[in-house]
């Protein structure tokens, strides 16, 4: 979430979509995962400042979990830079399957491509200060249960988290911007699993101004350990890394580009694309 606030009575929208698809497979003693899929989470948001120190957001998000189509394309990638192919050159492509099991009971067992709407979240930020060349402020979001546990779009709980937003422009065409926060789970999306009662998340990036109408971003995230009773990678703590850009359409809209990797092998899906447009309704 960004550190700085529209302007009193102002609205932005975007409109993002992302990409990811990964294949995993994990066993122990206790547990077995094997995920295969290509999942489409499509969100439109909307920000609103409600005064010089305020602002209001609500995300809608629809999700597709199926086969998709990436596969082969994504196992080159991987093979051509020298990337971890995992399982992949073992496994046909194109496949929908998410499998869970744990001390011999099945938990998770899908295979049926579908689309839902998942949670919806509703956050609120205040800006705690602001100079020149920096910005912080605090955000609090809550998500309403709309999604579905039983197809993993949701968890028919609440959660709510609260972080800290800051940024720092220290150079004309350099800025750094940072998040840190706690997210307190309400269900876990995995019966019979122990979900964390705080989980922690952050992630920081660096931006360049390389041109007039495009920047080139740089950014880490992480969170910490989701389960307490998975030794599974998956279910763990993680952390990856995102590249991407903006081009500047016009002074009204944006558009964000930008791939993620799995450095951290097995821990977060394979790989992830991004597309949003945003959008200001106080453009003349």
């Amino acid at each position: 979430m960004a550190a700085q606030l529209p302007e009193a009575n102002t609205a932005q929208w975007s409109l993002t979509l992302d990409v990811t698809n990964t294949l995993n497979y994990e066993t122990n003693n206790s547990e077995t995962l094997f995920i295969d899929f290509e999942s489409y989470n499509l969100r439109l948001a909307w920000l609103y400042g409600l005064n010089e120190d305020w602002a209001l957001k609500v995300d809608i998000p629809l999700i597709y979990y199926g086969e998709g189509f990436l596969d082969n394309t994504i196992d080159s990638w991987h093979e051509f830079f020298h990337l971890p192919r995992a399982d992949r050159p073992n496994v046909t492509d194109n496949q929908f399957h998410i499998f869970y099991e744990k001390n011999g009971q099945t938990l998770i067992n899908l295979d049926t491509a579908d689309s839902h709407l998942a949670d919806i979240q509703i956050a609120l930020g205040r800006k705690m200060a602001q100079t020149q060349n920096s910005t912080l402020s605090l955000w609090a979001s809550t998500d309403l249960a709309t999604g579905d546990q039983t197809n993993l779009s949701g968890n028919d709980s609440s959660d709510f988290s609260i972080w800290l937003a800051g940024d720092y422009r220290f150079n004309p065409k350099w800025s750094i911007d940072a998040n840190v926060g706690i997210l307190f789970p309400g269900e876990n999306q995995i019966s019979s699993l122990t979900v964390e009662e705080q989980v922690l998340f952050a992630y920081t990036g660096i931006q360049w101004q390389a041109h007039e109408i495009f920047d080139l971003r740089f950014q880490v995230n992480s969170h910490s350990q989701f389960y307490s009773d998975s030794e599974l990678l998956l279910l763990g703590s993680a952390y990856n890394m995102t590249l991407g850009g903006r081009i500047h359409v016009s002074e009204c809209s944006d558009i964000d580009l930008a791939f993620s990797e799995d450095i951290q092998v097995g821990t977060t899906p394979d790989v992830s694309f991004l597309l949003s447009w945003k959008s200001r309704f106080d453009c003349r």
